[in-house]
């Protein structure tokens, strides 16, 4: 997969190789080429989103199979309890710990849930700063393009007035 910084490459290349319209600032670009190259980039980022939506999506199914397990264990003590009504203490323990063993499953899912959330906005943030370097690129190297163009514009028109005499 090319880089963000290779596709910007790609792009000032095509603006390098682009004529300029006479007398403005502006160029004329193959527009095919510039989607084509914003196409790859739209084909190439989302994969690290992709990865953060399996991640949540291992979430759930390991917060559902704690749920699973747990209920598992749940129904385990209930019958142990129902053989050992008469030993309450074995009871109460095997209730405990069942309930240990789901608030443990829905930390562990929630702390999951939370880690998946955080590592998505840090892909996420990532992918934002790298457009708006993008754009922040591609705006200085548009201001020195049209400042290239004011200079040749200032100097035609010198070269104009000294051919007038003036």
């Amino acid at each position: 997969m090319d880089s963000l910084l290779d596709y910007l490459d790609q792009i000032e290349d095509i603006l390098d190789a682009s004529k300029g319209v006479p007398f403005s600032s502006k160029v004329s670009v193959e527009k095919e080429r510039i989607f084509d190259v914003t196409n790859e980039i739209r084909l190439n980022l989302p994969a690290e989103l992709r990865h953060a939506q399996r991640i949540i999506d291992d979430h759930d199914k390991i917060l559902a199979e704690a749920r699973v397990k747990a209920s598992a264990i749940l129904k385990e003590a209930e019958e142990e309890a129902k053989a050992l009504t008469n030993e309450h203490e074995i009871y109460r323990r095997a209730n405990e710990q069942a309930i240990d063993v789901i608030e443990e499953s829905k930390k562990n899912a929630h702390d999951m849930r939370i880690n998946a959330v955080y590592y998505a906005d840090e892909i996420l943030e990532k992918t934002e700063n790298m457009i708006h370097d993008a754009m922040e690129n591609i705006e200085n190297y548009s201001k020195s393009i049209k400042g290239n163009f004011m200079e040749t514009i200032d100097i035609l028109h010198e070269n104009r007035q000294t051919l007038r005499g003036r």
